[in-house]
């Protein structure tokens, strides 16, 4: 695979003239790109009444010195993020409106992300993976209906660098920071060439020891892609590979413990005890997209994942008879959209069949042949949508409607007890919007949906890796519905980009964490019959002068479970704010040009208190925080340094957690927090030298 990429990148161009090359290419690369996006903008909806962020590559890559997706994300509307080494590196998990990233859907350039038994992206998987993004959308609740797991929460779009459309060149990345943070990241494109032509690969290693002791993290990825663009034919080929190794933190640790040695890790804070794992994750996808007419394409991606590797939990003696954890999965797909343009209308319908099968089976250290059991998930998807819009009278009016069939099946261990199950779930989703400018630059829109989410493998299974009979039926935990009404204004100026939005959602059956994780870090959830969170999210840019520059965004969420039922204490809460989902988020920064060679950018983040329980149970309180980064870029003959300092105030935050037993106490009703912590001040120096 990753010799016919190579391949694509080092055909030699046909000898033109220039004369040839100045008049059409110009044309030609403008076409390569919106045909090679085309995915990507259908998914993303044309001028659809959503309540959304879209963040380019520039400001990407003005803030980027490595640190994992979910962490560089936290600065759009509604989103939390942490990472359990409390550094930038690690596992990292992000929320939306308070809800965890297995409700979120996840799309590179239309292919789905979500690894389909969890429905999370694991982006430690994937090293380095912001580097090579062009864009990334962050859409709000129900939003336009995509490929894969259903956006329950809201969808995070990425659309890759597009290869027909930047210059020929390549750049170093170099990085040096806390916790022994090095980096290194090499990419080369050819831009497009007189055959036809482009081709782009990335490679790149990290290692950190991450800043809560045995945190660290070693990984390796390579991005390559390459392509032929022809007058309506675009036939890519990329591959997307990662090799990471993490050691264990996904334990938080008792508020009481942090005090004195905010660096802990439960499973020890000895270099002996470091607890490891080691994953790969490899996607490879061809793509093909025609061009019917000036104003219609059909785009088509076949896709691969291969994704494996192992994790240890220590035994009685630690590490040295540790139970071996092992995962292999192999999941692939097609998805295929037809899209069109007109003067004042649109329309789209697009489908993705996917297969998928993971293996899970255990082995004890020393012996690591014999397996404990050996068991396989299997799950299978078909989805079609269709959406169009209308503009008539100056108002756009929009529908949307997707159909999703899913089907799991469960292959227990032989000779057990436990017999084969399936279960199968179908979702009918369906979207109206319409959108009307109000004035010069100032327009409204409104929209109401519904999204309908089957359960994840662990929530079936009560976070266990091999079922337990006591867990069946697998519909004890029913689908979930979301319905969503959002409404807002947008207001775009010469010198300003504004958007503000009210939003009222009602779940039926959430699927709700309760406030405690498995022995394998596995969330705990169960179904939930009535919540809602409704609020406000507004976000600006002002571009006050030519070097200078406000960004802002606050996000104000009232969330509510009806009814919550604990099953440890038997009693049942009325009215309770959820987990994990915090009143007030606001992001506040300045941009600015000091000089030419000099940027400079100060990044606030506040965060309301969040609870631990779904209880209302005030000694399970996340506290509210403040922080603050600042960077500052050199720029110099073409290359550039940027020195960020995270956490410039040094400040004590409390990044999330889960309530558990008071340290010391043999009282079972006495608990105290235990919680992630974000790293104090800390200092990364990112050096590009661009050739």
């Amino acid at each position: 695979m990753i010799t016919f990429a190579v391949a694509f990148l080092l055909q030699v161009p046909q000898q033109v003239t220039r004369a040839d090359s100045l008049a059409a290419d110009s044309v030609r690369a403008r076409r390569a790109q919106q045909l090679e996006g085309v995915q990507v903008t259908i998914i993303r909806g044309r001028a659809a009444p959503i309540s959304e962020k879209t963040i380019d590559r520039a400001d990407i890559q003005r803030r980027y010195t490595g640190q994992e997706t979910p962490i560089l994300l936290q600065s759009a509307p509604g989103i939390t993020a942490y990472s359990e080494s409390g550094s930038a590196s690690n596992y990292s998990y992000i929320r939306l409106r308070g809800i965890d990233q297995s409700r979120i859907n996840i799309t590179l350039d239309g292919i789905p992300l979500n690894e389909p038994e969890d429905e999370a992206l694991y982006f430690s998987n994937f090293p380095d993976f912001s580097n090579s993004i062009a864009s990334v959308q962050v859409q709000r609740g129900v939003g336009s209906s995509t490929h894969g797991t259903a956006s329950y929460a809201g969808s995070v779009n990425f659309e890759s660098v597009p290869i027909a459309s930047v210059p020929a060149g390549g750049e170093l990345q170099l990085t040096s920071g806390s916790y022994n943070t090095v980096r290194a990241s090499a990419v080369y494109q050819t831009g497009m060439l007189a055959s036809g032509v482009a081709g782009y690969v990335r490679g790149s290693a990290q290692h950190t020891d991450g800043y809560r002791y045995n945190s660290g993290n070693r990984s390796r990825s390579l991005f390559a892609s390459g392509g032929w663009f022809g007058a309506t034919d675009i036939v890519k080929v990329s591959l997307l590979a990662g090799l990471s190794s993490n050691e264990q933190a996904y334990y938080a640790s008792a508020l009481t413990v942090l005090r004195t040695s905010p660096r802990d890790n439960p499973f020890g804070n000895a270099r002996e005890q470091a607890v490891d794992d080691r994953f790969h994750q490899d996607l490879l996808s061809v793509a093909w997209t025609h061009a019917l007419s000036p104003s219609a394409s059909i785009a088509t991606t076949a896709y691969g994942f291969d994704a494996g590797g192992w994790y240890d939990y220590p035994g009685d003696h630690g590490n040295s008879d540790a139970y071996h954890y092992l995962l292999h999965s192999r999941w692939g797909g097609v998805i295929s959209a037809l899209d069109w343009s007109g003067h004042s209308s649109s329309a789209s319908v697009g489908i993705n069949v996917a297969r998928y099968a993971r293996e899970h089976w255990l082995t004890q250290r020393p012996d690591l042949v014999t397996r404990d059991y050996d068991n396989t998930g299997y799950k299978g998807e078909q989805s079609a949508f269709a959406k169009g819009s209308i503009t008539a009278g100056g108002a756009t009016f929009s529908g949307d409607l997707q159909a999703r069939l899913v089907q799991f099946r469960y292959q227990p261990t032989a000779g057990t007890a436990v017999a084969p199950a399936s279960v199968n779930w179908s979702f009918l989703n369906p979207k109206v919007g319409v959108s009307a400018p109000l004035r010069d630059g100032l327009a409204a829109y409104a929209s109401v949906g519904m999204n309908g989410r089957e359960p994840t493998r662990g929530d079936m299974f009560a976070g266990a890796d091999d079922l337990d009979p006591s867990t069946l039926p697998l519909t004890r935990v029913r689908a979930e519905t979301a319905y969503d009404l959002e409404t807002g204004i947008t207001w775009h100026r010469s010198n300003i980009r504004a958007q503000a939005n009210l939003f009222l959602m009602q779940f039926h059956n959430e699927i709700a964490a309760i406030g405690a994780i498995s022995e394998l870090g596995y969330d705990l959830r169960k179904n939930v019959d009535h919540s809602m969170r409704r609020g406000f999210e507004g976000d600006v840019t002002w571009q006050a002068a030519s070097a200078l520059a406000f960004v802002g965004n606050v996000s104000v969420t009232d969330a509510r479970i009806s009814d919550y039922r604990d099953d440890v204490s038997g009693l049942t809460y009325h009215d309770v704010t959820p987990l994990m989902t915090p009143k007030l988020v606001s992001n506040h920064g300045v941009r600015s040009e000091l000089a030419p060679w000099l940027l400079l950018d100060v990044d606030g983040r506040y965060v309301s208190r969040m609870m631990l329980t779904n209880t209302n149970d005030p000694r399970s309180v996340v506290p509210e925080s403040w922080f603050a980064d600042a960077g500052a870029t050199f720029r110099f003959a073409g290359q550039s340094a940027l020195v960020q300092v995270r956490n410039l105030f040094d400040r004590r935050v409390y990044t999330g957690g889960y309530p558990g037993q008071l340290t010391g106490s043999s009282d079972a009703n006495a608990v105290e927090p235990y919680y992630f912590l974000l790293a104090p001040r800390n200092v990364s120096v990112n050096v590009k030298v661009a050739f």
